[in-house]
């Protein structure tokens, strides 16, 4: 556990490399995850579908946090005060330092391997443009908004309902989530088509990551994300920083990778994200039939889909180890 400066205890996982097996002179690489999801968001139950044990197994010093909220994490006064409001600055500001610090010092390395899902590439946006990039060996986002391009329809519904984010205190996504794990199949049916290409998941695996992964959504965070959503682009919350507007001052080396299909973040949206930034050592990989792979990957199918460890991972593997 690493110890925030406002009092939360964050859980840190980490995968040592075998004795002798580690890649000589490398960085930790660590992995962080999405939004309502935790560590197993990239180190699901099942280890054949896990980025962090395919990292391992080539020999890295994985680490993977629980961000604040999310699963083993503890807030300031915990177990008498189980619930505290927060939203993405928070994550940025707080968590994010004291989990690069406490990765850098445990692996007496001097930058590390940044690689997150969704809005853990976010924070990785985010805290190039407020931290010392020479921190980031390299980064690596994957299906990481900048709320440029997204649009769909059922998100459009549930912005709708926004209002209610006044009301209820906590969006109970947990629960909503154990209930949908009775019918796997139907979830992918009905909403496989914005979250992940149906085709690419195992409806195993889904009734597996929806007992293990969501976690339950603070009002104050989900109104943050749903102003982004209806606006241009994402900023602090106190507006005296547009995160978006300023993705030029990144220069660390930066992967983006998009899934030609998803409904969520558009390769669009991550190609605005590729043309902004600073970085002269920068790629774009947009995963779809048109650059070789077997179908157009959706959301989370990118980490989480049977073929991301054949088709995805290797490209993660090899930037990592470029540099």
């Amino acid at each position: 556990f690493v110890e925030t400066r406002d009092g939360w205890k964050l859980c840190l996982y980490h995968y040592i490399p075998d004795k002798g097996g580690g890649i000589k002179d490398s960085a930790p690489v660590l992995l962080v995850h999405g939004l309502g999801a935790n560590h197993h968001n990239l180190d699901p139950p099942d280890p054949k579908i896990s980025l962090a044990h395919y990292l391992h197994h080539r020999g890295h010093d994985v680490w993977l946090v629980d961000l604040r909220g999310a699963g083993r994490s503890r807030p300031v006064g915990w177990p008498l005060r189980r619930r505290q409001q927060f939203d993405f600055d928070d994550y940025v500001h707080r968590d994010v330092p004291a989990v690069m610090r406490r990765v850098l010092d445990e692996s007496d390395a001097s930058s590390l391997f940044w690689v997150g899902h969704s809005m853990g590439g976010m924070l990785a946006y985010a805290a190039m443009e407020i931290y010392n990039q020479d921190l980031f060996r390299a980064v690596t986002t994957v299906a990481s908004p900048a709320f440029t391009e997204m649009k769909h329809k059922m998100v459009d519904m549930a912005h709708d309902l926004r209002f209610m984010l006044n009301i209820l205190p906590w969006i109970p996504y947990r629960m909503g989530s154990k209930v949908a794990a009775l019918a796997p199949g139907l979830v992918l049916k009905s909403m496989g088509g914005v979250v992940a290409n149906p085709e690419m998941m195992d409806p195993r695996h889904v009734r597996q990551l929806l007992l293990t992964t969501p976690v339950d959504l603070p009002a104050r965070l989900m109104r943050q994300f749903a102003e982004w959503y209806g606006g241009h682009g994402f900023t602090r919350g106190d507006g005296l920083l547009d995160y978006y507007d300023h993705l030029d001052r990144i220069t660390a080396p930066v992967q983006l990778i998009a899934g030609a299909a998803d409904a969520l973040t558009p390769p669009a949206d991550i190609r605005f994200v590729y043309d902004q930034i600073s970085s002269v050592d920068k790629d774009l990989l947009i995963c779809g039939r048109e650059n070789g792979f077997s179908a157009d990957y959706g959301h989370i199918d990118l980490v989480l889909g049977t073929r991301a460890p054949a088709e995805v991972f290797p490209h993660i593997a090899r930037w990592i180890e470029a540099h």
